[in-house]
């Protein structure tokens, strides 16, 4: 006995309920040649490129949502996304399909099935970006497009005692919001930790927190570097961190040194 099966369209018409699975990808990425992470028409982006890949395999519209929508420029080792599908392919199958598809400069690294309600944004516990500054006066070719070259001295006990500033559960970081478009976002927020490791000229800074605003990791280095050249001392972080956007007297940093490392749940 042969059952009929029903198609695609005849279930969306008549409201037929299936199982929806929510798939958890975890990717990397070498985001030089992205315009960010969000996806945008006939613009490079991340969740484009992964979009058009994994609707190849599963032949349905995807729908992605990441933890973070990394800018222009960024790198992800560990950037979480999770889609739901009608599909039922085995994992491995999926995953092996989608990463022949994709470009060199992006890879799916896990995939797993997560609870229907469990959403990769607003599930997530806290992230962790690594800033890198090449503190060199000659630059790396072969890690160039993964770093900042910073030719000129760092005093990184001073800016040790900067980021002591910008540690704490709610913290005030008015003074380095720069999305004038969007003047109601909340600026109070929670940094963990933020650690300084020193690796010949090689300076990784890593900064642990509950969630960013637009570029302020970015910021936020710069105006470690700020004060690591000199320019601000230490002390005069707060008052810095609490004055009104537009005031900054630190740049942002090149988007090329910072990669997301990990999302936690």
């Amino acid at each position: 006995m042969v059952l009929y099966q029903i198609p695609f369209s005849f279930k969306s018409t008549f409201g037929i309920m299936l199982k929806m699975n929510n798939i958890k990808l975890i990717i990397s990425y070498d985001g030089t040649d992205f315009h960010g992470w969000q996806f945008q028409p006939d613009i490079r982006t991340v969740a484009g490129e992964l979009k058009a890949a994994l609707e190849i395999i599963l032949t349905e519209s995807v729908l992605l949502k990441a933890a973070s929508r990394t800018d222009s420029g960024v790198h992800a080792i560990g950037q979480t996304v999770h889609f739901k599908t009608e599909n039922n392919i085995e994992l491995p199958k999926l995953i092996k399909g989608v990463n022949s598809i994709l470009p060199e400069d992006v890879s799916v690294l896990s995939i797993e099935n997560m609870p229907e309600d469990f959403h990769s944004t607003y599930d997530s516990k806290g992230k962790h970006y690594r800033y890198q500054i090449l503190n060199s006066e000659t630059d790396n070719p072969f890690s160039r497009k993964f770093h900042w070259l910073h030719p000129y001295s760092l005093n990184i006990s001073a800016m040790k005692k900067a980021a002591k500033y910008m540690i704490g559960e709610e913290v005030e970081f008015k003074g380095l919001y720069i999305n004038s478009t969007n003047p109601n976002v909340f600026t109070v927020r929670n940094i963990s930790e933020i650690i300084f490791e020193k690796n010949g000229e090689l300076l990784n800074i890593d900064i642990y927190g509950k969630s960013f605003m637009y570029k302020m990791v970015r910021s936020l280095v710069g105006l470690l570097v700020a004060v690591g050249t000199g320019r601000v001392p230490p002390d005069k972080v707060p008052e810095l961190l609490n004055a009104e956007p537009g005031n900054r007297i630190s740049n942002v940093a090149p988007a090329k040194g910072l990669t997301l490392v990990e999302v936690y749940y």
